[in-house]
């Protein structure tokens, strides 16, 4: 994860969050959702059944991914590197563009992003495919195909 992290740092502007920001953040997106923070995968965790958008590969999960963001009533995202290890993940506050540019620059990893309030979650997982998951109305995305 020590890499990765460095990779993400070297390629964006903004500052890692701080242990006790992850930690609130973290907490406040695990109670809203109904996950056990412990976890590894929280995707599988999820209170309510999310919407599954499948993908063929990095590329397309990527354009989708831009494409659901989009639609989404965001300026800004949290991303949460989890790379398929237990927390703490390291965790950046991008803007949208910055995010998608910043994920083609670099190998797959496993992630999710979160809105700022952590009422919705997209995540990105090795199934290829996103999952989201909304408790707001803005956050039911449907698929332009």
């Amino acid at each position: 994860m020590t890499d990765l992290f460095d990779q993400i740092a070297a390629l964006t502007r903004s500052a890692a969050l701080s242990e006790d920001e992850r930690a609130m953040q973290l907490g406040t997106v695990a109670a809203l959702h109904g996950i056990d923070g412990d976890r590894v995968y929280w995707w599988a965790g999820l209170s309510r059944p999310p919407r599954r958008m499948p993908y063929e590969d990095g590329s397309a999960g990527l354009a989708l991914l831009n494409e659901v963001l989009t639609a989404l009533p965001l300026e800004e995202v949290v991303l949460v590197a989890t790379d398929e290890e237990p927390a703490p993940w390291p965790m950046w506050v991008l803007g949208r563009d910055e995010l998608i540019a910043l994920l083609e620059a670099l190998p797959f990893f496993e992630y999710f992003v979160a809105s700022p309030d952590g009422r919705t979650l997209v995540f990105d997982t090795h199934h290829n495919e996103l999952l989201i998951a909304s408790l707001d109305p803005s956050g039911a995305v449907s698929r332009s195909d």
